[in-house]
């Protein structure tokens, strides 16, 4: 009887899930490979030549501020010499520039972009009403839960059975509908823990204070809050190169991902990736009143939740193994419509069967 039960619950959250997970899985899967697509399809907007130096910071933020007429808020600086550095302003747009040259290569906004438009897409649909609100992301979250759900039924079904290890096999030599039976079992369980970790790394992004409750139930440890110096501008602020220079003297080994320009203080801030880290997580800040170095803090010294907490994004997107792992991810993300098509396919062999009786 729960057997039957839960095949009609696998069923019918397939069913009511469907056009949901194939937004999410398809949309996935591009964003895999998003950066590298936008850069094929307009390399002339994302790359420059690569220059023997960079400008000095403050001349690229004279230039950038003189063409589009709004205030920096960051700069996110590139590991590959050939391509532009991203540079987001107060007013929302963003530019992409040549470090070597100082050209604004092109102003846009994020949401006008291959990539922005994807991503926007996978987070809730595009759809904004009249009053700026999302309400399509808490039903991308729920499809996200329910896929879980969904692979957690799945895994009991199959170790129902007796010698349930025997049902994982695939005979390439058998009819069809056989075949597609065996990939759907074999694939659904080898792959069940990945995918479940996928979608629950893509729900923190919304539903933080519950996912941040699982990971600290899990870790046996808490999360550290990073909080920036508060400090206020008390005379004339020292140069943008100054600060910036005292940043560079401060890395340690690290590298400079992010710039963070003061934004009604006298704060400039950067993030920065250490060694062994997989994301710029940690953090310098400058007072620009004085020029000085007043906090830093170091993500690896953090506690084991901090550690899983900050890697969920560079998890969630596969970026952490280089390209054998975006190909993993690109399978990963791509199953739950082979699975959705297959479940499809016998629930109407099922039924067609059920009538010819």
């Amino acid at each position: 009887m729960l057997v039957k039960i839960l095949r009609r619950c696998h069923l019918m959250i397939a069913a009511i899930t469907a056009i949901f997970l194939l937004c999410i899985c398809i949309s996935g899967a591009l964003l895999v490979y998003g950066n590298e697509l936008q850069r094929a399809l307009a390399p002339s907007e994302w790359r420059v030549s690569p220059g023997t130096q960079t400008l000095r910071m403050s001349e690229l933020v004279t230039r950038v501020e003189q063409h589009t007429g709004s205030h920096i808020r960051q700069i996110r600086l590139q590991d590959e010499p050939d391509l532009a550095w991203q540079v987001f302003l107060n007013d929302l747009t963003a530019v992409n520039l040549n470090p070597y040259t100082g050209e604004v290569i092109k102003h846009y906004r994020y949401s006008e972009t291959f990539y922005g438009v994807i991503m926007l897409f996978h987070r809730w649909l595009l759809y904004k009403n009249d009053e700026g609100e999302l309400p399509f992301k808490v039903f991308i979250n729920i499809a996200s839960l329910m896929l879980i759900i969904e692979i957690l039924i799945g895994l009991w079904l199959w170790l129902k059975p007796n010698k349930p290890l025997k049902r994982l096999k695939v005979n390439w030599k058998a009819k069809p509908k056989i075949l597609l039976y065996q990939l759907h079992i074999t694939l659904g369980v080898f792959c069940a823990v990945p995918i479940i970790l996928i979608a629950f790394s893509g729900m923190t992004f919304h539903w933080k204070d519950a996912t941040q409750a699982v990971v600290k139930t899990l870790t046996f440890s808490d999360i550290t809050k990073v909080e920036a110096p508060k400090i206020e501008a008390t005379g004339p602020l020292v140069s943008i190169d100054e600060a910036y220079q005292t940043i560079l003297d401060s890395l340690e080994g690290a590298k400079l991902q992010r710039l963070n320009f003061p934004h009604n203080n006298a704060l400039m801030s950067a993030q920065v990736q250490l060694a062994h880290e997989f994301a710029p997580h940690s953090m310098r800040w400058v007072d620009m009143n004085s020029g000085q170095l007043v906090k830093k803090f170091n993500a690896v010294d953090q506690s084991a939740a901090t550690a899983t907490w900050n890697f969920r994004y560079v998890f969630h997107v596969g970026s952490f193994g280089g390209h054998v792992t975006k190909i993993l991810w690109l399978i990963f993300t791509l199953l739950p419509v082979f699975f959705l098509i297959s479940g499809g396919y016998f629930y109407v062999k099922r039924q067609r069967k059920g009538k010819n009786c």
